[in-house]
This record gives C-alpha cells, sequence and structure tokens, in this order.
C-alpha cells in the first residue's frame, strides 16, 4: 500500500514505516501532493495535517481531489484547523486531534488495516549521496564497506544508482547476478525478507573469514534491466527499503544513491526516517557547489536531521591549489551542524593497481600499511561512533616499521594531507 503523509509532526514518518506492507511518501508542499494525487497511478491513501500550517480551505482541496480519485483520506486537525475536527467527522471523514506519533501511527494503521511489523529488525542505513556524478561516491561506497567489514561488521550494499551502477565493475559482479529490479516488478507482496533473500548478491571474495572479518553482500540493479519500462518508481524503492530494514543477518546497510537527487530523493528519505548521509566532498568548485546544494534541500526538507549527515572530504590532486583545510572550514562555518568523518588521501598507484587485478581487490588489501589505510580505519572509526554502530573488532593497527617500509615501496609518493 502507498501512504502519503503532508505532515510535520517529527517522528511521525519512522513511525508509520514500521506499519506492515506500508511505502510512505513524505513530500513536503502541498504542490508535491498535488501532483501525486494527479499521476497516472495515485497513492492508495492520503494523510494530511495542518501542521505545516496549511490553510483549512487548502486541506479541503486536497481532500476533494484524493476522494475523486479514489483515494482514502485521513484528517489531522491538531491546531488552528482544530474547530473542524467535528465537521469533518460528521461528514464521514476519519479525523483525529492526535498528535503523538506513536499514537497517530497506530490510528492511521487502524484506518488502513495496517498493524505494526513484530520483531522486525530496524536496520542501520547509511546513504552516500551526492549531487554530480564523477566525485567518488561509488568509490566511497566500496571503501566504507571494506573498512567496516575489516571491523567485523556484516555489510549489505545496495546500488541504488541504477542508471549508472558503478557497484558492478567496483566488485566484479558478474552478468547473471540477480537484479532486484525483477523483485520490483513482482510487486509489493514481494517486497520482504523471505522475497528479497533470493536477489541477494553474494561475493566469494568477500565473504566473512578467520580473521573475524565480517562479510559485504549486494542488492544489484543491473543496468541491463534498468530499461524505461523497468523505471524504479519512489514508492517502490521505498516499499522496498522497508523490507531491506526488516532483513536479518547485517549489522549495517550501505545505499550507494543517485546523484539526480531531486527526481531520486532516496538520500533525503534516509535521512527523514533516522538514516544517515555521507556526502563525499572533493575541494573542487564544481564539487563543493553540488554539496552544499544537498545539504540546502536537507535544510528545506529535513532540518531538524542535519546532525545526521557527514562529509567525507576527499584530498585533491596534486597541482590544485584549494585544500581540504580551506573548504573544510568553509562548511563548518556555514553548516555548524553537519560533522565530519575526516579526509581519504589520495593512492594512484593503489587505485590502478586495484582497477588493473584480474579479480577484485581491495586498495587496503593492496596496501594494508599505506597512510591510505590508516585514514580508512580513521574514517570507519568516525562513521561507526556516527552511525552508533558496534563493531566486533577493534582499529587496525600499523607498526612503525611497516609504515617506514611503506615510504620506500611506494613508486609514487603522494603529498601530506591538508588539514
Amino acid at each position: 500500500m502507498e501512504l502519503i503523509i503532508f505532515s510535520a509532526i517529527e517522528g511521525l514518518q519512522a513511525e508509520v514505516e514500521q506499519l506492515r506492507d506500508v511505502a510512505v511518501l513524505a513530500p513536503s508542499r502541498i504542490d508535491q501532493v498535488q501532483r501525486l494525487l494527479s499521476g497516472s497511478r495515485p497513492p492508495d491513501a492520503l494523510y494530511l495535517d495542518d501542521s505545516r500550517g496549511t490553510p483549512l480551505a487548502d486541506l479541503w482541496d486536497l481532500t476533494a481531489r484524493a476522494q475523486q480519485v479514489g483515494v482514502r483520506v485521513m484528517l489531522g486537525l491538531t491546531g488552528p484547523a482544530r474547530a473542524a475536527l467535528a465537521d469533518a467527522q460528521a461528514a464521514g471523514l476519519p479525523a483525529t486531534a492526535e498528535r503523538n506519533p506513536v499514537a497517530l501511527a497506530d490510528w492511521i494503521g487502524a484506518q488502513i488495516g495496517r498493524r505494526r511489523g513484530h520483531g522486525t529488525q530496524r536496520l542501520p542505513v547509511i546513504a552516500i549521496g551526492a549531487a554530480k556524478g564523477g566525485i567518488g561516491k561509488t568509490f566511497a561506497t566500496c571503501v566504507l564497506a571494506e573498512g567496516l567489514r575489516r571491523r567485523g561488521l556484516d555489510v549489505l550494499v545496495w546500488d541504488s544508482d541504477i542508471s549508472n551502477p558503478g557497484l558492478v565493475p567496483a566488485f566484479r559482479i558478474p552478468a547473471s547476478a540477480p537484479s532486484y529490479l525483477h523483485l520490483v516488478q513482482r510487486g509489493p507482496s514481494h517486497w520482504n525478507p523471505t522475497g528479497i533473500q533470493p536477489f541477494i548478491f553474494q561475493p566469494e571474495h568477500t565473504r566473512a573469514n578467520q580473521q573475524g572479518w565480517g562479510r559485504i553482500d549486494l542488492l544489484i540493479g543491473s543496468h541491463a534491466v534498468a530499461r524505461a519500462e523497468n523505471d524504479l518508481r519512489l514508492p517502490d524503492w521505498q516499499g522496498l527499503y522497508q523490507g531491506i530494514l526488516a532483513l536479518e543477518g547485517y549489522d549495517v546497510v550501505l545505499i550507494d544513491t543517485p546523484p539526480d537527487y531531486l527526481r531520486r530523493p532516496y538520500a533525503t528519505h534516509v535521512l527523514q526516517a533516522g538514516g544517515s548521509v555521507v556526502l563525499p566532498t572533493p575541494p573542487g568548485a564544481r564539487e563543493r557547489m553540488g554539496v552544499g546544494h544537498m545539504l540546502e534541500h536537507f535544510s528545506e526538507l529535513a532540518p531538524e536531521r542535519l546532525e545526521r549527515c557527514s562529509l567525507l572530504f576527499m584530498e585533491p590532486e596534486r597541482g590544485v591549489t584549494v585544500t581540504v583545510g580551506m573548504v573544510a572550514e568553509l562548511f563548518a562555518r556555514r553548516y555548524p551542524r553537519v560533522g565530519s568523518l575526516g579526509t581519504l588521501p589520495r593512492e594512484p598507484r593503489l587505485a590502478s593497481l586495484a582497477d588493473e587485478h584480474d579479480g577484485y581487490i581491495s586498495m587496503l588489501d593492496l596496501g594494508p600499511h599505506s597512510r591510505f589505510a590508516r585514514a580508512t580505519h580513521q574514517v570507519v572509526e568516525a562513521l561507526c561512533a556516527h552511525a552508533g554502530l558496534q563493531p566486533r573488532l577493534p582499529v587496525p593497527q600499523t607498526a612503525w616499521w611497516h609504515r617506514l617500509a611503506g615510504l620506500f615501496t611506494h613508486r609514487a609518493p603522494v603529498p601530506a594531507l591538508s588539514s
């Protein structure tokens, strides 16, 4: 079932998303609700209230539009429009003055015949976001997944950027791997752990090992299936998201999100639903402008969640005059509530060796004592603290003689971190 929630009550969306078989859409503007109602496939139900200061006349207009297209309407009248509560109920509309998000979600569930899932696991979710392609989003996803794996965590990586599935070549995913787009075509009744499990690809090269490392499994939306008729609509993505949260056997979900964040606001949804967002941040002018656009977007749609955002700085290429320190200071001044995970240095030789390797191999395997590996482990430690993850293994340490040996084995040394 697809349900629109038009409300500013904090925590309501997260509570409603615990209802079984409900895909939630949470637009922030009234014109967005109108477009959803006038689309070719309107949602099944609509809950709207006056918590956003919407005039009563506009609430009645939305109600009438929804009823015309067969959408079930529920009203919350708790503010200035509360005087109309009796009129709404007399007209046969389900209406309430409840404002507590838990009680209100239960009331909504009773109206649409849905109950909360019992014993479902709510996995921590981290979305890797970007406002433009080519800034290192997929690279950051791979590095963070491998770093978390080395801390003993089991990671599910969900490739949501179906127009450019960079994780497929990065992890050497074969063409025979299942595509979750086929699962989406089966319909919402299959978007549950039982239906999702067969579409999870489990590579041999990222399995758990005797050192206590976790594993990396993947949900891939193959570009071979991502034709126009198989395009992933936002309600479908949100429905699948709820099924993934109930999976067992994983410690965290990493989502590689697409750069067209206005049309596919997956990172925004993760943030609104209580997850975390990591934004790779190279110091270039266009790249940092894109990061700024996303932060402005989050500030508008989820202002109370900005603390769940973190910047992952990327060291500039040699010759670039702008330093990470300069960019970090700029963002800290403009967005003081947004945190930083640290900086990933550039290791072109390790990156090239990993790309040219016959099979999959991580840069952390090629340079386990490199400054890239040390920085990655520091970033992952910061991410665990930020996202509330509990690693089973300590931060990998590098002895001083390994660091010294690394200085002489690297053919192409890179400058020190800018900070």
